[in-house]
């Protein structure tokens, strides 16, 4: 019992994004489609840190991108295939795939919550067909 009490909390506990893998993302939006957002991290990286702290650990941005995305946190540590895939060249890096899996957004580097908030808004709105993300994100 004290085992159970001492192991650490799921993802997604006391607010934070509940994190998928990549395989169970992309079946569950396989049945019901929503954009899927990959969050290209590493064990070492300070930035991608940071992020887990400071943006993804908000509970209203936690409670959203849950909602209207499959949320994916890949290690390009262990995920090198994806890495490859998504042509990572430094992490962090988010990309947000549309309903057809197709990459719609890709935000290199630090993102704070509002920069977060309004790329998911830009995906899951369909605002990505209809200009761009400096048009976007420009906008009061």
């Amino acid at each position: 019992m004290a085992l159970l009490l001492l192991a650490p909390a799921p993802a997604g506990a006391e607010g934070g994004v509940a994190w998928l893998g990549y395989e169970q993302a992309a079946e569950l939006a396989r049945q019901a489609p929503r954009p899927i957002v990959l969050f290209f991290s590493a064990p070492w990286c300070y930035l991608c840190k940071k992020m887990q702290r400071q943006v993804f650990s908000d509970p209203e941005l936690a409670g959203r991108m849950q909602k209207q995305s499959y949320p994916v946190l890949v290690d390009v540590t262990q995920e090198p295939r994806l890495m490859e895939l998504y042509e990572i060249k430094q992490v962090p890096t988010t990309i947000f795939l549309d309903l057809n899996g197709n990459p719609a957004l890709r935000l290199t580097g630090y993102q704070n919550r509002a920069a977060m908030g309004r790329a998911l808004m830009f995906v899951t709105k369909g605002h990505h067909h209809r200009m761009s993300w400096e048009a976007f994100s420009s906008q009061p």
